[in-house]
């Protein structure tokens, strides 16, 4: 007898119809006692039935097997797809990122009033047609934040060092000492006009780093265009584009925010 996994039997008068699955085939065997007509009639019978249900036992494993076959094949091409149509943000955040810094420390240049020993050290002073640093022709002191002293390692060096004071500060008073050996700088507070200006300098300054921004997005809608495939993924990745920029926007609004709100 063939070997098999037997799905189903039907005793039909002396006889017997066995219904088996083997190697992923439906196999229908019969087994018949011949007896009398009438007894031939059932086993006619059962076989149709058996045959009957292999039909459509088939049919429904090839459906099956179909749907399987075009779902994988839909997850492939889906899969191929998706892989296709991503913009890869990372490139673009770099370049953000650097234009954020960027801003910030222009922003710390425009609004800070802290002076260093360092800030003075690096003046430069022009003596016998040479580029000097402060630092080569005289120590800085600072004595509290509105009040800076400068004692020339060569008093002959006096005038030349107040000249490049008021050159790299125009607003700048420095003056000599009374004993003639030292230069005093007072600090003063700033005018109403000055702080005009500076929020001026830093209100256009965040415009222009807004329309950096804004050419970062052209390039990146101009990929989008260029690589994607298919209208719906456009649309999807243009609206992700526009969330994307708005939130570094937002970024850039905050820094400018956090030095001009409480400016003064």
């Amino acid at each position: 007898m063939m070997n098999g996994i037997l799905l189903k039997s039907v005793q039909v008068g002396k006889g017997q119809l066995m219904y088996l699955k083997k190697d992923g085939f439906f196999v229908l065997l019969q087994r018949i006692n011949f007896g009398s007509k009438k007894q031939k009639e059932k086993i006619d019978k059962g076989t149709k039935k058996i045959r009957n249900l292999l039909k459509i036992s088939n049919i429904k494993n090839e459906e099956i097997e179909e749907q399987k076959n075009l779902y994988e094949k839909l997850k492939k091409s889906g899969s191929e797809k998706q892989k296709k149509n991503i913009i890869d943000y990372k490139t673009y955040d770099i370049k953000i990122e650097q234009i954020s810094k960027s801003f910030e420390n222009k922003l710390k240049k425009i609004f800070d009033r802290t002076l260093t020993v360092e800030f003075f050290n690096n003046i430069t002073v022009t003596k016998d047609k040479k580029d000097l640093k402060l630092s080569d022709v005289a120590q800085v002191v600072i004595k509290s934040s509105k009040l800076i002293q400068f004692f020339p390692y060569l008093t002959s060096d006096i005038q030349k060092i107040i000249h490049s004071l008021k050159l790299k500060v125009s607003s700048w008073n420095p003056i000599t000492s009374n004993d003639g050996q030292h230069i005093l700088l007072q600090i003063s507070a700033l005018t109403d006009d000055i702080k005009l200006k500076k929020k001026k300098e830093a209100k256009d300054l965040l415009e222009k780093i807004k329309n950096d921004i804004r050419s970062v997005r052209h390039k990146i809608r101009d990929n989008i265009e260029k690589n994607l495939e298919g209208n719906e993924w456009k649309i999807v990745e243009r609206k992700k584009l526009d969330n994307y920029i708005k939130e570094k926007i937002k970024a850039i609004e905050w820094i400018y925010e956090k030095y001009t709100t409480n400016y003064s």
